[in-house]
């Protein structure tokens, strides 16, 4: 793993605006940090994922957990959560057995799932079984890659958008400690991806808190499709990039 000092300052910036994209872009609707964030980190550089992105998630969500308590179901959040611990584990697993290829093909199918949720307006009916394999689901996702919220998203999507966002939200903030935590005792995060982070977590930030203070103004379809269309086009130049 490369130390930050190590880390060009343009990658260092790319990867800034990568989290301040994807947080700007998961406050507005819900879900969709680590979608952005995640392919175009981890090709500017694969150390930066899923240790560090995963570190910078788990601080955002501390504040979107906060901002939404009010609307938090935990009864209805139990199943997943409980099914994520060993979802979680898995995902550990997967980083051990796992070459960087497959790596990057696990991130691309993960996102793309995302994608055609969203188009597709796919929903399932959201019980304790959907609930319990969309949490699995999102451990295995989201420790491996930092991309976990297709499966919840995919779960939770006939409700509406407050509702979404808020159980999102407490969703996330539990998970996202719960992957930092396998990752540190797997020996994925430590000292080194906590001082690769350090400098991205500002940016998460203000992306956070600008969304909040701009929402009225951005066009929701506008947002939408375009956060769809930089998934697509971050896939595609992640896979050239790890399989040429």
């Amino acid at each position: 793993m490369l130390d930050i000092i190590e880390l060009d300052p343009q990658v260092l910036l790319l990867a800034a605006l990568a989290c301040f994209t994807g947080a700007y872009v998961q406050t507005a609707i819900g879900f969709g940090m680590a979608i952005i964030a995640a392919p175009l980190m981890f090709y500017l550089d694969p150390a930066l994922v899923p240790g560090p992105l995963s570190f910078v998630i788990l601080m955002m969500c501390l504040i979107n957990g906060w901002r939404f308590r009010k609307g938090l179901e935990l009864n209805l959040l139990a199943p997943a959560l409980l099914a994520r611990i060993p979802g979680s584990l898995v995902g550990v697993w997967l980083l051990g057995v796992m070459s960087q290829s497959w790596l990057a093909i696990l991130i691309a199918f993960t996102i793309m799932l995302g994608v055609l949720v969203r188009l597709c307006n796919l929903a399932l009916p959201t019980n304790g079984a959907t609930l319990s394999l969309g949490g699995f689901l999102s451990g295995v996702m989201g420790t491996s890659t930092t991309i976990g919220g297709p499966p919840m998203v995919l779960v939770l999507h006939g409700a509406d958008m407050h509702r979404i966002r808020a159980n999102l939200a407490g969703f996330f903030l539990v998970s996202s400690l719960m992957s930092v935590i396998a990752l540190i005792g797997g020996g994925y995060f430590g000292q080194a991806q906590l001082l690769q982070a350090a400098p991205l977590v500002p940016a998460a930030l203000l992306g956070n808190w600008l969304a909040v203070q701009t929402l009225h103004l951005v066009s929701r379809p506008v947002m939408h499709y375009g956060s769809l269309a930089l998934c697509t086009l971050a896939v595609i130049g992640m896979l050239i990039n790890t399989l040429s």
